[in-house]
């Protein structure tokens, strides 16, 4: 007698609840790397000689010479000192509870 029609059975009745949600904020990022930095030291020595010499004989040869003599020329010391890193980023803020 019942074999064509059907009963629906409904789901249990449901009910509003709250939920608590908490979380931790994230980890700060990473500080920046520091900066590049370079260093040169360079020495010169130039000279422009422009000399002459004069030789004279009366009886036989006659020999002049000249002669330029510089000084050294040193280079000191170079140093140089990279930027400092960047600060690490803040951490979220996370997620308060409520309800």
């Amino acid at each position: 007698m019942f074999e064509d029609q059907y009963v629906e059975l409904l789901p249990a009745r449901t009910t509003m609840q709250t939920v608590t949600v908490v979380g931790v904020g994230g980890a700060g990022g990473n500080g920046g790397a520091g900066g590049f930095a370079a260093a040169l030291s360079a020495a010169a020595n130039v000279v422009f000689a422009n000399q002459q010499a004069t030789a004279i004989s009366g009886f036989g040869d006659a020999t002049a010479a000249n002669a330029a003599v510089t000084g050294d020329a040193t280079a000191g010391n170079a140093t140089a000192t990279g930027g400092e890193g960047g600060a690490g980023g803040a951490g979220g803020a996370g997620i308060a509870g409520g309800e």
